[in-house]
């Protein structure tokens, strides 16, 4: 679970997850695939008036390069289509510029569709990949905003929240000749138009889990609009001393709802991430949640848990609440929870259940 649930204006808006993992391929010949889960729960359709951004930065300096923009249109008839922009330079970060369409005329939602440049689409209803119990995370976003410590026996025994329902993917598998060879960032957003105020307006982004559930949810009212943000802000107001100076912004935040946790449970000083200090192992937790982007290697296998040093993209199967919830604590954690099954082959993610 990444995002689940925290833009309940319109979940259709509501980025579930992102992920970004290699395709079933040749190594001669990589290719990556990225994609988003929306609608929770139910996967209602897509806003035909919405933005669905992956965003792509090829050379490391948290600006996007390359973002494949899908919108979803309705045809005379009612059936609804998808469209997918290709923007690059500057175009990538305008959400007011035009980009190569990509995508056939009409292109039918539902089905995989051949693109330019050797890119394959998916967008249809799916059955939610990741599991995840409830109880844990909410005991986290707890711990977080009080400055406690999270009783995760207390709160089991754990089942999965996500059995049986479904989503919205939007998924790409990209040639090795659009993305490079070499690591890129990842991440996705949302995004509507504001009439009132003739402006585009990023709703969600997302990017490793949890991070706007944790720490939105954490810190109120009071707080960075992290799904408004994008990931050239994410460092602004780490200290030139991160262990110990004051901290503000998205980067201080993080780490001082981690700091508190870990005071609360005593485990900053526990092995194998020990410090002196809570604010010292919030700063190391924060340095390695931040910037909340996605790194990938084209051709490699992805695993995303940092706790244990593995941050190179995001698969379909991983335990990545527990692996979040992880970096919180500073405890090794599991929900114990095993994996849906999936696709082999494009667009992975399993069709929704026929019941």
């Amino acid at each position: 679970m990444s995002h689940h649930l925290d833009y309940p204006t319109d979940e259709t808006l509501d980025i579930t997850d992102a992920y970004c993992f290699a395709g079933a391929c040749g190594d001669d010949d990589p290719r990556t695939v990225i994609g988003i889960n929306t609608s929770p729960l139910k996967g209602e359709p897509w806003n035909s008036k919405g933005y669905y951004e992956l965003k792509i930065d090829t050379d490391g300096d948290l600006v996007e390069d390359i973002t494949f923009r899908a919108t979803f249109p309705i045809g005379p008839d009612g059936t609804q289509h998808v469209q997918v922009e290709m923007l690059t330079g500057d175009a990538a970060t305008d959400r007011s510029a035009s980009g190569t369409i990509i995508t056939p005329p009409n292109a039918p939602a539902g089905e995989v569709v051949e693109c330019r440049h050797g890119i394959k689409l998916f967008a249809g209803q799916r059955t939610d990949p990741f599991v995840n119990f409830v109880p844990y995370p909410i005991a986290t976003t707890t711990a977080l905003k009080d400055g406690t410590f999270p009783d995760f026996a207390a709160a089991g025994p754990p089942s999965d929240f996500f059995a049986g329902t479904t989503v919205r993917s939007y998924v790409l598998e990209v040639p090795v000749e659009i993305t490079g060879s070499d690591q890129f960032n990842f991440w996705a957003t949302t995004a509507y138009y504001d009439t009132g105020h003739n402006t585009w307006v990023q709703v969600q982004r997302a990017a490793e889990p949890n991070m706007t559930t944790f720490f939105d949810f954490a810190n109120g009212t009071a707080h960075v609009d992290y799904n408004g943000s994008v990931p050239t802000d994410d460092l602004v107001g780490r200290p030139a001393h991160p262990a110990t100076d004051p901290a503000s912004g998205i980067w201080g935040q993080v780490r001082d709802n981690i700091a508190a946790v870990v005071q609360a449970g005593n485990t900053f000083g526990k092995h194998p991430h020990h410090f002196p200090t809570a604010r010292a192992y919030g700063a190391w937790a924060a340095d390695a949640l931040l910037p909340n982007v996605i790194r990938f290697t084209p051709g490699t296998a992805a695993d995303w848990n940092p706790w244990h040093g593995l941050q190179n993209g995001k698969g379909l199967s991983e335990d990545i609440g527990s692996n979040i919830i992880k970096m919180i604590v500073n405890e090794d954690f599991s929900s114990g929870l095993k994996p849906v099954p999936l696709l082999d082959y494009f667009p992975y993610v399993s069709p929704p259940p026929t019941s």
